[in-house]
C-alpha cells in the first residue's frame, strides 16, 4: 500500500511517504509556514519515493489537537487529494503519534518499554495543555491510559509506573515532568510522520474513512493565538 502523510498540527511541518516498506519523511519547524511548505514537502517526498499522486492508495494526515490553523490546513490538503483521487483516509492524533516517538526513542536508548507510562501535553496557551497516556500492549500497540483532553496543566497520579513525559506542555510548564516516576522528559518533542506512519500501519482497514469524514479534533472551541 502506498501512503502518504501530512501533519501540521503544531509548529512543525512534516510528511511522510511509505511505499511497501520503504518510508520517506521530511520534518521542518515552520510556525507560520505551513500552508507554503506542506504540498511542496509532500511532493518532493513522493518524487523522492518515484511515485505519483495517482499510484496512491491512502492519505493520512494529522487530526489534532493542536494549533487550530495547523490542524484545518493539513486536514483540508489531505482531504482535497484525497476527494481528487476518490481514495480512503485515516486521521492520526498528534498525542499518539507524539506518544509513539517517545517510545521509539526509549526503545532505541535500549531501555525496557514495559510498564512505561507515555505521557503527552501539548500547550494549549491560555494556562491549559491538550493531554493524554499511553502504554504499550503485549503486542507493542498503544493503549490509551489517560483520554485526549484539554485541561489545566495536571495528570492524573498513577503508581507503580515509570514515565517520560513527552511535548511542549512539559516545557511550558516544567513541574509537569518532575518526580520521582519520571525517567525522561522530552520538552521539545513534536509530532514527526515517522511515527504517525507506523501507526498508520498497524491500522486495520476498518479504520479508514471517507474524505468527507476526515474532520479536525480540535478538544476546544476557542481559539488561543491560532
Amino acid at each position: 500500500m502506498n501512503i502518504l502523510y501530512l501533519d501540521s498540527s503544531t509548529e512543525a511541518c512534516t510528511a511522510g511517504v511509505l511505499v511497501g516498506d520503504r518510508l520517506v519523511t521530511d520534518f521542518e519547524i515552520a510556525p507560520r509556514g505551513h500552508a507554503e511548505k506542506l504540498l511542496p514537502m509532500a511532493e518532493a517526498l513522493l518524487e523522492q519515493a518515484r511515485i505519483d499522486f495517482e499510484d496512491l492508495d491512502l492519505i493520512g494526515f494529522g487530526r489534532g489537537p493542536g494549533s487550530f490553523t495547523g490542524v484545518r490546513i493539513a486536514t483540508a490538503m489531505a482531504q482535497g487529494i484525497a476527494i481528487a483521487r476518490d481514495l480512503p483516509m485515516v486521521g492520526i492524533s498528534s498525542l499518539a503519534c507524539l506518544a509513539a516517538g517517545a517510545f521509539r526513542r526509549l526503545d532505541e536508548s535500549g531501555e525496557n518499554t514495559r510498564d512505561v507510562e507515555v505521557r503527552v501535553a501539548i500547550d494549549a496557551r491560555m494556562g491549559e495543555i491538550y493531554r493524554a497516556a499511553y502504554r504499550l500492549d503485549d503486542s507493542d500497540r498503544l493503549i490509551t491510559v489517560v483520554d485526549e483532553a484539554v485541561t489545566e496543566p495536571t495528570f492524573p497520579v498513577t503508581q507503580g509506573t515509570r514515565v517520560v513525559a513527552c511535548g511542549t506542555g512539559f516545557g511550558r510548564y516544567s513541574a509537569l515532568g518532575e518526580g520521582p516516576e519520571v525517567i525522561r522528559v522530552e520538552p521539545e518533542a513534536l509530532p514527526h510522520a515517522h511515527d504517525a506512519l507506523a501507526l498508520i500501519r498497524r491500522l486495520p482497514e476498518c479504520e479508514h474513512i471517507s474524505a468527507d469524514a476526515a474532520v479536525p479534533r480540535y478538544l476546544r472551541d476557542k481559539v488561543a493565538g491560532g
